[in-house]
């Protein structure tokens, strides 16, 4: 009885332990592939594509642990070249002249939360489930159409992400994962003051660390 009891006591403080205060970073792909975009040049309705070469994003945060669930405020960048644009008369098939040398830039704010699922004796292994809510802000480069310069993008919207995980625990100081990441955003039909954008986000791969206080 007494041996039952003493382990008990040691499980309850090594849960305690794993709560508190952490930072949290990582690093890794930003696939914003393709965005639909339109407006209106010299008077004719214009509609294409924007295409974006594979880019880079990261993202910190500061969180507390209360055990399975942890909450978390982070801030987030990503970065796209504009790979290709292209732009036909709405209600046509003749292409039209389009040129867009800049790149697409996204920063976020969010509010995010996760569940941790401990495995093994140790639990040194974690999967997680994450979801996040936050404002995002969007900020494009001018585009040419038609041989009239449209003014860059620049403006803020709702901003979600959701998450799924692997965590590895080094030791109750630090922890290491890697993660699939999600982003999306509400509209991006009013981005800009003269044309607006409709969006396709891809998973985001990233690896990061949990430094805990």
């Amino acid at each position: 009885m007494p041996i039952t009891i003493s382990a008990t006591n040691f499980t309850e403080v090594k849960s305690e332990e794993s709560t508190g205060l952490y930072l949290t970073g990582n690093i890794g792909t930003s696939s914003f592939t393709s965005a639909d975009w339109k407006a209106e040049v010299s008077g004719s309705d214009y509609k294409g594509d924007l295409k974006f070469d594979a880019g880079t994003g990261w993202e910190l945060g500061l969180g507390y642990d209360f055990g399975r669930f942890r909450s978390e405020l982070s801030y987030g960048n990503s970065k796209n070249d504009i790979k290709s644009i292209s732009a036909k008369i709405n209600g046509t098939s003749a292409d039209s002249s389009a040129s867009a040398p800049g790149d697409l830039k996204i920063n976020s704010i969010l509010i995010n939360g996760y569940l941790d699922f401990p495995i093994g004796k140790q639990k040194k292994l974690t999967p997680y489930l994450g979801a996040g809510i936050g404002g995002s802000k969007l900020d494009i480069d001018n585009i040419t159409v038609a041989g009239e310069e449209l003014e860059s993008a620049n403006t803020w919207l709702f901003g979600y992400q959701a998450k799924l995980g692997l965590s590895y625990s080094f030791n109750k100081g630090l922890d290491t994962f890697g993660e699939g990441i999600y982003s999306a955003f509400s509209d991006l039909g009013a981005a800009g003051e003269k044309y607006g954008l409709g969006s396709n986000s891809d998973i985001n791969y990233r690896a990061g660390f949990r430094l805990r206080f």
